[in-house]
């Protein structure tokens, strides 16, 4: 069993981005984690909200829970307020001893995924590097020592994102996700307050959700489809390809961690 730990900068990103891969390795057996380092105190616009974003918080938390338990995952998320997420001491431990505590006493998880640091959200962007300041800290005994250091380093590797500025992505591992289509939807169905709610609004569009269930997850299950699609026919040449698929998410490993081979990559990612 390996343990996989997907750790985004807000409650629905890991649903989104690795719902398919996420759902592949539970069906294996593996333990898998979603983290988000803030709580989704900001994501909306309803007074009752702006009034008390503790409420929206809670209202997050649950959504997420309820997301992970689709597939068996577990969650947890680091609270910090949306918007303010900082490379600073305070942050960087907490990052440190969250990546420590998963897994094995000593080992931690096998692989960390999470997005490149190139992302148009500074809360992305942060959270990336938050992860990427973490790696090497992680094997260092006396920073944190509340926690165990970890006697090897975890794979590390980035989800798939489209933007070209400074370094376009290339992708390394194709995982076909045809047959996880309906649990990654009802995942990010599950984020009520952020598909149907924040989103649409801020698109200027949320007159076009609909009001049935049926309609909301038939819009979802849209956005999920749209984005595999794209991912498959852009990443037909990646180096550890699982086969022809209609619907794939996409990853490259990350230099700053454990650089594994071919076969042990196809196992981490249930190939």
């Amino acid at each position: 069993m390996y343990h996989i730990l997907c750790i985004g900068a807000h409650p629905d990103d890991n649903e989104l981005n690795v719902g398919g891969l996420a759902t592949r390795l539970r069906r294996r057996g593996d333990s898998v984690k979603f983290v988000s380092v803030t709580n989704g105190d900001k994501g909306h616009f309803a007074d009752e909200y702006k009034a008390d974003p503790e409420s929206l918080a809670a209202r997050r938390l649950i959504e997420a829970q309820e997301a992970a338990a689709v597939i068996g995952a577990t969650y947890e998320t680091l609270g910090i307020h949306d918007g303010e997420v900082y490379v600073d001491k305070p942050s960087t431990e907490a990052m440190v001893r969250c990546i420590r505590s998963f897994g094995e006493p000593g080992r931690g998880p096998d692989l960390v995924i999470f997005n490149r640091p190139l992302d148009y959200h500074r809360d992305h962007r942060y959270t990336a590097q938050l992860i990427l300041d973490a790696t090497y800290m992680l094997t260092v005994p006396l920073m944190c020592p509340d926690t165990h250091h970890l006697d090897r380093m975890p794979v590390f590797a980035y989800w798939y994102d489209n933007f070209k500025d400074i370094q376009p992505f290339v992708a390394e591992i194709q995982v076909p996700i045809d047959d996880c289509l309906n649990e990654k939807t009802e995942m990010v169905c599950a984020h009520a307050s952020q598909f149907f709610e924040w989103l649409p609004y801020n698109a200027g569009v949320l007159h076009e959700v609909p009001s049935d269930d049926e309609g909301r997850r038939a819009r979802v299950r849209s956005i999920v489809e749209g984005r595999g699609a794209y991912r498959a026919e852009r990443s037909a040449g990646a180096r550890i390809n699982g086969g022809a698929c209609h619907h794939a998410e996409a990853f490259r490993v990350c230099e700053y961690g454990r650089q594994p081979g071919d076969d042990a990559l196809r196992a981490l990612f249930g190939l």
